[in-house]
Order: C-alpha cells, then structure tokens, then sequence
C-alpha cells in the first residue's frame, strides 16, 4: 500500500480539525484527504455511494479497499508512525465493537459537536 485517499466532510468543523491532527503527525503511509462528495471525488471515484461518504469517514487504499466509519479511522491510526500499536489493538476482536461504538457516537454528534469548536479559519 503505497496510498490511503480519505473522504471527510469539509463543512464539518470537528471533521476539519480531526484532518489537520491526522495530517500533522507522522505517517508510514501517506493520507490524501479528499472533500466528501466533491467533484474530485466523484471523479476519482465514481462507484462510490458519494452520498454515504458524507454520513461516514471514508477511506480507500490504493488497492480499492473501501473502510467506512471506525474501519476508515482505524485505517488512518494505522497509517501514522506513533498510532499504528493503537490501530493493532483497537481492531482486535475484543476491542473493535467497543471503537465500533464509539465512533458511532462521535459520528452520530458531529454537527452537535462541531458547533461547540470555534470556527478555524480555513485556507
């Protein structure tokens, strides 16, 4: 795997400032975000459900695989250098329905939360 392309809702502020952790720490593999349901990503993508990705994170290897949700942010954990132990031990099968659960809560608050973050100004 030499790429991992992440679809994220750009107008999500809690979804902006997760993208800017996950990119300013070291990563094994590199991460390219991509807006959710952007013209890029349709392109980019076209079978994807474009609609699905702006529900859930969404990640995609160069090899096609597709991880929606905690499958996608376990992806990303994996990917950077200081996370990837955490990646190993939140998918075990002990541990995954418990992230599972988590990031669905997170995910089913986001524009609850994402209201309480002060605004950042984007470039």
């Amino acid at each position: 795997m030499r790429n991992i392309f992440v679809l994220f809702d750009a107008s999500c502020e809690l979804c902006y400032r997760c993208k800017g952790w996950v990119q300013s720490q070291r990563q094994i593999i590199p991460l390219t975000f991509i807006e959710a349901c952007s013209s890029d990503a349709k392109k980019i993508f076209p079978c994807l459900d474009h609609g699905r990705t702006l529900e859930e994170l969404t990640v995609i290897a160069d090899d096609g695989s597709v991880y929606h949700g905690a499958k996608g942010w376990l992806m990303c954990l994996w990917s950077l250098t200081d996370y990837r132990g955490w990646a190993h031990t939140l998918a075990t099968p002990e541990r995954l329905p418990i992230a599972k659960r988590f990031i669905s809560v997170v995910s089913a608050n986001r524009k609850t939360v994402s209201k309480m973050i002060p605004s950042h100004k984007r470039s």
